[in-house]
């Protein structure tokens, strides 16, 4: 399943990364710059395997890291070039053969080639990587415009890097329970993301659950439904209305109070390119505050797809 993702590939909740390359062993700007800079060990060897010419096009090198991992999917030669659209497919096609073999069960893919690499992604690059992707039973999340309308303040490179390099430890939802009931003792009012709607939220403990004021209107969401609804956010690291069913009417409200929570962000998406910039879902997600580093950064066993 394809979905794609208003927002930073570096937020992704995928398993894998996939970062846009040369075959010269240079990481001089955009997205691979950012790499180089979380993973400096990913880069030496990197380039090392770029010097001793073990890495061309319709090549892929996994690196792996707890828990975060990174394909690095070459688009062209040398860094001075543009990138050509027969290397995406090459790339593509060997990633539609190993990635099983790999052991990838979700991942997140930059707008390949695009940017520095000056292929349209619109024209040229999303009509191949539809073909390549939408039929695979995994997650795919692509990431068209790297611009985010739901940049929190208190995130920074740091906090980005720490979430990068380590294993993520899911919340039990005992702990955002906690989070919410002390949430809404310091504010009870609250504003609909989409539609900037005001109602005023409360902790219901007979029955227990989220009281729910909007005008002249009540509701209630009942506590298991608030459980079930970070279950599916934790599992699957987004939430949108076609993926939360049976609280499509209240996920508004679940939306504006769980993104005031700090490990939780409004991020806009769609099942559909056509739709991305047409008419995305708004959902959340789930931000690097909500890990933990419990495992060493200390590199992995390496995966080389020839």
């Amino acid at each position: 399943m394809i979905l794609y993702v208003q927002g930073d590939l570096f937020q992704s909740p995928a398993q894998v990364l996939v970062n846009t390359v040369n075959t010269e062993g240079v990481m001089g700007k955009g997205v691979a710059l950012q790499f180089k800079q979380m993973f400096p060990e990913m880069f030496a060897q990197y380039r090392d395997l770029c010097e001793r010419k073990q890495f061309d096009i319709g090549n892929l090198w996994l690196y792996r890291s707890p828990n975060k991992w990174v394909l690095n999917f070459p688009t062209k030669r040398h860094w001075k070039q543009p990138s050509r659209i027969e290397y995406v497919s090459a790339g593509l096609k060997k990633f539609v053969d190993s990635y099983d073999e790999m052991g990838i069960h979700s991942i997140a893919f930059p707008p390949l080639g695009c940017g520095n690499g000056q292929l349209d992604f619109k024209s040229q690059v999303q009509p191949v990587m539809h073909e390549y992707l939408a039929r695979l039973p995994i997650d795919v999340f692509i990431y068209p415009d790297r611009s985010d309308p739901f940049v929190p303040e208190h995130l920074d490179p740091a906090a980005m890097q720490k979430w990068l390099r380590s294993e993520p430890s899911s919340l039990p939802f005992a702990e955002v329970w906690g989070d919410v009931r002390n949430l809404l003792k310091q504010q009870s009012t609250f504003q609909t993301v989409v539609n900037q709607s005001k109602f005023r939220a409360y902790i219901s403990d007979d029955p227990p659950g989220i009281a729910i004021e909007s005008g002249a209107h009540t509701d209630h969401i009942p506590y298991d439904s608030v459980m079930a609804f970070w279950q599916q956010l934790r599992t699957y690291g987004f939430s949108m209305r076609h993926i939360a069913p049976g609280i499509d009417r209240k996920l508004s409200y679940l939306t504006a109070i769980f993104s005031a929570l700090e490990y939780v962000k409004p991020v806009r998406v769609a099942d559909q390119f056509d739709k991305f910039g047409k008419s995305p879902v708004t959902g959340l997600q789930i931000l690097p505050s909500a890990f933990t580093r419990s495992q060493s950064s200390a590199q992995m066993s390496l995966f080389t797809v020839e």
